[in-house]
């Protein structure tokens, strides 16, 4: 019959205290001994076989980011306006619609309110496409306009499409537009150069 081994209580003590001698649970060996591994493993791949170093790994992370940025992320200056009828009325929609309500600062016809009209050829921040893309997506918080751009409200399709509307309506004279405010005296032509 064997007979169990008992705790054996060590000799010495610390301020009177005394400690007993016991083996180890096999779990906690077991994670002891993996963690070894682990380490001598993780110590050769990282630091004499050529594994990536954390700064390699941070390097390669922020250029598969900016690709995808690129991929996802459009440029007003790189865009152009849509004509097709589909986009037209999804601007439209957008416009009018009343979770962005940019009719209720510049009218459903454009002509302005609270907001500049849109008609004429007078614009506060330039008057090509690309500009008239830039303005909607950043907004202007000084003068009340919240933006609307990628990661706001809008996509970016909805955003060209919403453009492309205002867009189409220059030149279209609504009946009793706002007047020209004093810092709208630039003109710009449809292709967005300065009238002088």
């Amino acid at each position: 019959m064997a007979t169990k081994e008992m705790d054996k209580l060590l000799e010495h003590d610390a301020d009177g205290i005394q400690e007993y001698d016991n083996a180890l649970p096999r779990w906690w060996l077991y994670g002891f001994y993996f963690t070894i591994v682990f380490g001598v493993v993780y110590m050769f791949y990282y630091h004499s076989f050529g594994g990536p170093s954390s700064a390699q790994e941070y390097a390669n992370e922020m250029s598969e980011a900016a690709l995808l940025y690129k991929r996802t992320a459009m440029s007003p200056s790189a865009m152009v306006a849509k004509s097709d009828a589909a986009t037209l009325a999804t601007g439209k929609a957008i416009f009018e619609g009343t979770n962005n309500a940019c009719y209720t600062c510049h009218r459903n016809d454009m002509g302005g309110q609270v907001g500049p009209n849109l008609t004429d050829e007078y614009w506060l921040h330039g008057g090509s496409f690309s500009k008239v893309m830039e303005s909607i997506k950043t907004g202007f918080l000084e003068k009340g306009m919240q933006p609307y751009g990628t990661g706001a409200k809008l996509n970016d399709e909805d955003l060209l499409a919403v453009a492309s509307y205002v867009w189409s309506k220059r030149g279209s004279n609504p009946p009793e537009p706002k007047a020209i405010e004093p810092d709208r005296d630039k003109k710009y032509d449809l292709d967005g150069n300065p009238i002088p």
